[in-house]
């Protein structure tokens, strides 16, 4: 997966909208419907903060933790 889809999930896990995501950023909601659909990358600051807002790890939305909660359809 990649940081779009990878967010995606995550935040789809977290119960969380786009719009309360944008919301809790500061940011559009279309904003984040371009980063889950990889049209813009988020800078550093944004996704440390989209890291804390939907509870997920840096390593967790880059891709580089092989078992992802946001992964897991039990």
């Amino acid at each position: 997966m990649n940081l779009g889809e990878n967010i995606r999930n995550a935040r789809k896990a977290a119960g969380i909208t786009q719009k309360q995501l944008a919301d809790m950023l500061g940011v559009y909601q279309k904003d984040v419907s371009r980063w889950e659909n990889n049209e813009l990358t988020p800078n550093a600051v944004t996704f440390a903060k989209i890291c804390k807002s939907i509870n997920a790890s840096a390593d967790e939305l880059l891709g580089l933790k092989a078992d992802l909660n946001c992964d897991k359809t039990t």
